[in-house]
């Protein structure tokens, strides 16, 4: 019997709460004026914005170093004609 009592109380406490106004009047709206067409939601494009601008630092990032690491490789074949080279000055 006493839980039978708890079971009421919580559903007299469920039965005062207040009920959530939603307002989906738009989206309902958007779907019926599109139902027909295949028309999809449209998407936000922010997200994609700032990860196309992220993505592109990050490579002009890379791009940099690989510039600078390309400028400091020595050519191997210039280590066979080094002593060539120096032979000359004698």
């Amino acid at each position: 019997m006493d839980t039978l009592k708890q079971i009421d109380k919580l559903v007299s406490r469920a039965r005062q709460e207040a009920i959530p106004v939603v307002d989906v009047a738009d989206r309902v709206l958007w779907q019926i004026r599109t139902a027909g067409m295949g028309v999809k939601p449209p998407v936000p494009i922010a997200p994609l914005g700032i990860f196309a601008g992220l993505s592109a630092v990050a490579a002009s990032i890379i791009v940099f170093l690989a510039i600078h690491a390309w400028m400091a490789l020595n050519n191997p074949m210039m280590e066979l004609y080094r002593p060539v080279q120096v032979a000359s000055l004698w």
